[in-house]
């Protein structure tokens, strides 16, 4: 029992123990580094990713309104010539305009309810 002591307290061993765990905390400390770095980046490669998605959504919000903007003041002339037929210069100096004509929805019918006794 007095060895096992011995070998225990000898302050040698304590030295190189205490060097392996040095050795150790250093290269989990780069492994930590590594990770934070690697980490890093893929954040900024997403924030960057959702930035882009975000500008070429926008584009084509944009495009989308200038289309239909574009569409609202110049209307088809098939529309224009079965709506509004060619007629006299007087009848021509009336305003113009658009009739939507849109089916409604019809209520579903409910049955009368009925009183079982």
């Amino acid at each position: 029992m007095s060895e096992d002591n011995q070998l225990d307290n000898d302050p040698e061993r304590t030295l190189i123990t205490l060097e392996q765990l040095s050795q150790t905390i250093e290269v989990m400390t780069s492994v930590v580094n590594r990770l934070r770095q690697h980490l890093s980046e893929q954040l900024k490669a997403q924030i960057e990713t959702q930035h882009k998605a975000r500008e070429s959504a926008k584009q084509e919000t944009k495009q989308t309104a200038q289309r239909n903007c574009a569409a609202a003041e110049t209307p088809p002339a098939h529309a224009e010539s079965t709506i509004n037929p060619p007629q006299s210069s007087k009848s021509q100096d009336r305003e113009s305009f658009v009739v939507e004509i849109r089916q409604q929805e019809n209520e579903p019918v409910r049955k009368s309810s009925k009183t079982l006794h």
